[in-house]
């Protein structure tokens, strides 16, 4: 089985293929294009831009910084049906955390009614929520995912100019 080189799932039955990479569907496709275009980045312009990031207000409540990138991850079943979500949320550590507890609840009344995955899954997803609040980050620079998200969403403003991702 092929893997996208987008997103990383694999791939069963077809996919669409640009410029030898390989890609799950045409929005993963859209987004590799973006990927090789944020290599074009000028690494000054990219520090520049994710300081400016870090350290400005929360996108979500207008907050102080730091902003970073914070995942939620949430799971829910339907007796054979089990669906994990793991999302990244670019804000401060407060709507961060916000969110993480929303889909904690969410995972604790909707993800155990699924069999087998689904009694799997949400003690999973669960303990990843509960980590991501009790453990903190590192305030002092900004995580490497914060990085690649600002990274991706300039190459994205090149190729759309005047529209902000």
């Amino acid at each position: 089985m092929a893997k996208c080189d987008g997103c990383g799932t694999f791939i069963v039955f077809g996919g669409v293929k640009s410029d030898g990479y390989r890609y799950c569907n045409n929005d993963c496709a859209q987004r590799g294009q973006v990927q090789l275009l944020s290599n074009a980045v000028p690494q000054e312009l990219l520090d520049r831009y994710i300081h400016e990031v870090h350290q400005g207000d929360c996108p979500k409540c207008g907050g102080p910084g730091p902003i970073d990138v914070h995942m939620s991850h949430t799971c829910w079943s339907a007796l054979v049906m089990t669906s994990m979500n793991s999302k990244p949320q670019v804000c401060c550590r407060s709507c961060g955390v916000k969110a993480q507890v929303g889909a904690t609840c969410s995972s604790a009344v909707l993800g155990w009614w699924g069999f087998p995955w689904g009694l799997l899954f949400t003690p999973i997803q669960i303990v990843r929520n509960v980590k991501a609040i009790v453990v903190k980050p590192d305030h002092s620079r900004p995580s490497p995912q914060l990085a690649h998200l600002v990274k991706l969403d300039l190459a994205s403003s090149a190729i759309r100019p005047g529209i902000k991702t």
